[in-house]
């Protein structure tokens, strides 16, 4: 099994415009859908995601960046990436790989899409190496699940939709459906392979079995003798150098045919529980070394699949493989997770290759009042590759902190700096503690649970918040299980938010002594003015129900509460009882979803929404743009966290980016009006 170095990497400053103010520093990683290279020169590879966005990268992995150009929905799925090859590709002409003539001339690019959650999707074209994008009128609307270009004729495309199967014989300008319409069973496909030889002999696979044409579409024939009924076909290759030599990767196995698929034998050696495989790939040197990437893992066969070894860990759920056509040792994984990881060994050992390149769904970012320079990150839905992040260096670098928490989501995280410093973190399964000395985590929480919990509900509390207002003072957790309070973070006690036990995500305590209480829940936002024995629904004046995103209270006044809402931003200056909606420079009812208050400058106060950055310097009365109108990358932010002083580092989090760090080391605002 190949041994992992897993590396955060230190910050490369990747190519920007002059006028770009964020530079993405990490955590790097997460999801990576699809990947493909330059058939030109393999050093330049393109990568999509499960977000509708594109990256490239033009030295072999090293750094990447995003191309604004591509806006696609974010909840579009970039399945799949062609590269229409150059005549000297296509005529096998010697090549000067590194001839700077070649590599710099713009590449036809193709995405094909499909919507999570709707029937959404199509084709997209690029002339340009991705910097400008034009969706194909012909496929539009269409969930495209696969995307193939003839490899004899590179201007024919077929596209495999949740509709049917659809053909473009002029690069994509226009399209025929070649799939009877209505037809029961040619439709859902899902993979999609064409004869090397013959653009007319094309191979699909549904969620009911493969089907083969050998007219273009004029007939199709169901081709599953050997295998296993119902079996969904993930994934079809087609051997370049012996086209009658196929192999499909099914939900049932993976089968080989040496008849152009007239018939099919099973393949032993892969476990059963590894059966879903993405992507399978013949070495174009030698077509008996196949690799199959599956939910668990990377299989390798030399022999033709007679027999198979797994080269990563079990855990790795791998979407593409790109071998090096120089190399056939070097290549390149496209995971879940972990983004892509490359192997110049043959899969002995692997790497991340992700700098510049970061899908993180963010979920807490927090600077450390104790030590600047330092943050930390919390990520969800990475597995063993998420949980905690944390760097030393505004962002340069960053370390992973995740032993003892499992493939745990951490949803909030909180520091204690008396009588002593510790790290906490609000997880699905509770509150973990970070032990410095040891370096993990461990589950410490002791929970006062409702016996009256809600039907099915966990016995954990998932915490979605975590508060303190000031060192030494009482801890809160907002809850699935509701509002717990605590003196040292491990005692839990739960306090009456209600008169059925229900989730709360956001509170945060003002007032003297902090006896009034704010919590956000799903169905009110409440408040309490006993320290939490009796609540009341909280009234902003708004005249609609609001969504509370954050609550920050004043560092130095204890009657000052900012609410920042789908609404835009509230404040109270005496403890709740009366709200203003602003204004004040601020688009009105324009949605807010981060507030942060300078604990070494109250009057600082910064917010982050759909409609940018702004920064007040007068505690709140009066706030002004920053000149990163957009933020990141023209990407909304969801999480800021400062350090100020001379540096007056900011970094900001989007919703599914990872981190950016100011580049100008400071956020200028805006001329004022």
């Amino acid at each position: 099994m190949a041994s992992l170095f897993l590396l955060i990497g230190s910050l490369v400053l990747l190519p920007s415009s002059a006028t770009a103010d964020w530079v993405p520093v990490g955590p790097f990683g997460g999801d990576a859908r699809s990947l493909v290279a330059d058939p030109a020169n393999p050093d330049r590879m393109y990568l999509g995601t499960r977000t509708g966005q594109l990256y490239e990268t033009t030295d072999g992995g090293k750094s990447w960046t995003r191309l604004t150009g591509f806006l696609a929905p974010p909840n579009w799925v970039v399945d799949d990436l062609l590269i229409e090859p150059s005549e000297s590709d296509q005529a096998r002409k010697p090549r000067v790989l590194n001839n700077p003539a070649e590599l710099s001339q713009p590449k036809v690019l193709y995405a094909g899409m499909w919507s999570l959650g709707s029937g959404g999707g199509g084709v997209f074209k690029s002339s340009d190496g991705g910097r400008s994008w034009t969706e194909l009128v012909g496929m539009a609307g269409q969930p495209v699940r696969a995307l193939a270009m003839a490899p004899s004729h590179p201007r024919t495309l077929i596209a495999g939709s949740l509709d049917g199967v659809f053909r473009s014989d002029d690069a994509g300008e226009h399209w025929r459906r070649v799939s009877p319409l209505g037809h029961a069973e040619i439709r859902n496909l899902e993979s999609v392979a064409i004869d090397p030889r013959n653009p007319d002999i094309v191979y699909i696979g549904t969620w009911h079995l493969p089907w083969k044409t050998a007219n273009g579409g004029k007939t199709w024939t169901q081709i599953h003798k050997g295998i296993i009924d119902d079996s969904d076909v993930f994934s079809l290759v087609v051997n370049p150098s012996e086209p009658n030599n196929l192999y499909i990767g099914a939900c049932s196995g993976i089968y080989r045919s040496d008849t152009a698929a007239a018939e099919w034998r099973k393949i032993q050696g892969i476990p059963s529980s590894s059966r879903r495989t993405h992507t399978l790939v013949l070495d174009p040197r030698d077509p008996a070394v196949v690799y199959a990437g599956t939910t668990e893992g990377l299989f390798e066969t030399r022999d033709g699949g007679q027999s198979w070894t797994r080269l990563t860990p079990q855990t790795w759920v791998i979407n593409a493989v790109v071998l090096d056509p120089r190399d056939s040792r070097h290549f390149y994984l496209a995971m879940d997770h972990a983004g892509v990881m490359e192997t110049q060994d043959g899969g002995k050992t692997f790497q991340p290759a992700n700098q510049g390149f970061s899908q993180r769904q963010v979920s807490r970012l927090l600077a450390d009042p104790s030590q600047p320079g330092r943050f930390y990150a919390a990520v969800l839905h990475d597995g063993d590759f998420g949980g905690v992040f944390t760097t030393k260096d505004n962002g340069t670098s960053w370390q992973q902190l995740t032993a003892g928490l499992g493939e745990r989501d951490v949803l909030s995280l909180l520091i204690l700096t008396q009588p002593a410093w510790r790290l906490l973190a609000g997880t699905p399964d509770g509150v973990f503690e970070y032990s410095t000395e040891q370096g993990v985590w461990q589950n410490r929480s002791r929970w006062e649970i409702p016996l009256n919990r809600p039907k099915g509900a966990s016995a954990a509390a998932a915490a979605w918040d975590l508060y303190q207002r000031r060192p030494g003072e009482a801890i809160y957790a907002a809850t699935s299980l509701g509002l717990f309070e605590s003196p040292d973070g491990r005692a839990w006690k739960r306090l009456p938010l209600a008169s059925n036990p229900g989730s709360a995500y956001a509170v945060a305590a003002l007032g003297e002594g902090g006896r009034t209480l704010v919590a956000a829940t799903g169905h009110a936002t409440m408040i309490s003015r006993d320290a939490g024995r009796s609540w009341a629904p909280l009234d902003f004046g708004a005249g609609s129900q609001i969504k509370v995103h954050r609550l920050a209270a004043h560092s130095t006044n204890p009657e000052v509460l900012f609410v920042a809402s789908s609404l835009g931003l509230f404040r109270s200056t005496d403890s709740g009882r009366h709200w203003e909606r602003f204004g004040r420079g601020l688009p009105f009812s324009s949605p807010i979803l981060e507030i942060v208050i300078s604990p070494e400058n109250p009057r600082q106060v910064t917010v982050a929404g759909v409609a940018g950055i702004f920064r007040s310097l007068d505690g709140g009365d009066r706030f002004d743009r920053t000149q990163e109108t957009d933020g990141p990358e023209g990407l909304p932010v969801r999480f800021l966290a400062i350090h100020t002083g001379q540096s007056d580092v900011v970094l900001a989090a989007s919703a599914m980016n990872g981190v950016f760090r100011n580049g100008a080391r400071a956020l200028p605002l805006s001329q004022p009006r």
